[in-house]
């Protein structure tokens, strides 16, 4: 008999219960993160691994008091601690993903032509942030990213332009070829080129803070589509975030809103301004 195929892993978000001098250890992806519980503090621990691709998903509720001793004497140069002092601590801990807190440019691994009159789709996958809440309020008591982006600058020049994170994409253009993975959102770029000429694209800079981020019946991460436009006289393009989920996530309900409203006339005008959305 053949043996039955591995189940997905649960999702790493949602709300757990940790008693006074308890600690919890969460692997998300490329991050180990740890809380613990004493009467007037949270201690945040965190270890940043080096394969942004990680896609293991574990938690350990309560962890070893010897896990939890040895996190308190500082044993591992390579864990990052962070200590959060309140009057009383609460019992309910929630994590939370979110998306990250600027754009991101997308880069794929090698250049790619989009020709006059083609419309395509682009997937790209973007890491999220863990947020940690406490208490019934759900008050936000830290938030790291799953995986630490690069920094870049985005625009003509150095004066005009933004600061954004970076990453490097494979260019899917069929979802099916797109791994899961609970640390990241999938955020799907739809490109149409009514320029004359062939659309060079090596690098996309996608407003993820203009974005909701969504969880459809599978436990996967989405965000809502982005449509670029190029006209047949623009070097850059038009933007348009589509209302709502992409309809291939299926069931889906929404676990962020945007971080950043984005009005209409600011993403157009905003975008414009750059010269280019798609820059070498």
């Amino acid at each position: 008999m053949d043996d039955a195929a591995p189940a997905d892993p649960s999702p790493w978000w949602g709300s757990y219960t940790l008693q006074e001098n308890e600690g919890a250890r969460w692997q998300i992806g490329p991050m180990t993160l740890w809380l613990l519980r004493s009467p007037h503090e949270w201690r945040v621990f965190h270890k940043q691994g080096d394969d942004p691709l990680a896609s293991e998903v574990e938690t350990e509720l309560p962890i070893p008091e010897e896990e939890r001793t040895r996190l308190l004497d500082g044993e591992d140069s390579s864990v990052k601690a962070l200590r959060f002092s309140v009057r009383k601590t609460q019992a309910e801990v929630r994590l939370h993903p979110a998306l990250p807190d600027r754009p991101v440019v997308a880069r794929p691994e090698s250049p790619i032509f989009i020709p006059p009159g083609e419309n395509v789709t682009l997937y790209t996958s973007v890491p999220v942030w863990i947020r940690m809440e406490t208490g019934a309020k759900h008050t936000l008591l830290h938030e790291l990213p799953s995986f630490r982006l690069s920094d870049t600058w985005f625009g003509p020049n150095t004066r005009e332009g933004n600061l954004c994170y970076a990453i490097r994409t494979s260019g899917r253009f069929q979802l099916a070829d797109l791994p899961k993975r609970l640390h990241r959102a999938v955020a799907p770029v739809n490109i149409q080129n009514r320029a004359e000429d062939n659309l060079a694209l090596e690098r996309l800079e996608i407003p993820v803070q203009h974005l909701a981020l969504y969880e459809d019946d599978a436990n996967a991460l989405w965000t809502q589509a982005v449509n670029f436009t190029r006209g047949p006289n623009d070097p850059g393009a038009q933007v348009r975030l589509t209302k709502g989920a992409p309809r291939y996530a299926t069931g889906a309900v929404e676990l962020q809103q945007p971080r950043e409203e984005a009005k209409k006339t600011l993403v157009i005008s905003t975008f414009g301004a750059l010269g280019s959305l798609f820059s070498p």
